[in-house]
């Protein structure tokens, strides 16, 4: 095994922990790889709603001159992203939060490629910068058919509707987020890292009428097009 302290930790490790994961190495992280039944987590996220952390997403910011970050990212992706829209190209989702600001999430096992793509192509690209993100910012994920449900009451119905894929830079039970709907059944909220606790303890509170569970990386990998 692995030495742990030559990983990189989820600052929701200790409530795995308490909530009986089992933790193994992947792609340089520490992560909880199931709660004692993947099989039992897959099921639940086809019922009702799973809860996972997904603090292992790269999470790569760029920043800069609205045309000359609309060509960078049209370069990497080949299409457009309009604040308030993301997309899934290159092994990432590329969210817009706004016409200066765009950010990027990869699955820890293809982050350190898309970083070099990027890196790469803001060489060439003056007026733009990158940032990484992902040991500041955890990620939660939420999977399963009760998905909307559960974030329209911890938003409080503020969440307009999506069509398809949106990002939005909201609150959830009181918290700052930035949110990734990829779709009716699958989110991903971005929170700094100090509040990752207090906001994962919120949604598992809220959602216990909708009948949330925690699921692991195992499941998650079958459910998630950033889960390698």
């Amino acid at each position: 095994m692995p030495a742990t302290d030559l990983l990189a930790h989820s600052p929701l490790e200790p409530l795995l922990q308490r909530a009986g994961a089992t933790m193994v190495a992947r792609h340089g992280w520490w992560v909880a790889a199931h709660f004692g039944s993947p099989g039992g987590e897959l099921a639940l996220c086809d019922t009702a709603v799973g809860l996972a952390d997904r603090s292992d997403l790269g999470k790569l910011e760029l920043r800069g001159d609205p045309g000359a970050l609309e060509a960078l990212v049209g370069q990497l992706t080949g299409g457009q992203v309009l604040p308030g829209d993301a997309l899934l190209a290159g092994g990432a989702w590329w969210c817009s939060v706004s016409p200066h600001h765009v950010i990027a999430l990869a699955d820890a096992g293809g982050t350190e490629a898309v970083r070099s793509a990027i890196a790469e192509a803001v060489r060439w690209t003056p007026g733009v910068t990158i940032t990484d993100l992902t040991p500041r910012q955890a990620a939660l994920g939420l999977l399963g058919p009760a998905t909307e449900q559960l974030l329209g009451e911890l938003s409080a119905g503020s969440l307009e509707p999506a069509d398809g894929p949106a990002f939005d830079v909201t609150r959830l039970a009181s918290h700052p987020v930035m949110l990734l709907r990829e779709t009716r059944t699958r989110a991903v909220i971005l929170t700094d890292s100090g509040r990752a606790a207090a906001l994962w303890a919120d949604i598992d509170r809220v959602g216990q009428d909708a009948g949330i569970g925690h699921v692991g990386a195992d499941a998650v990998s079958h459910l998630s097009p950033l889960a390698g």
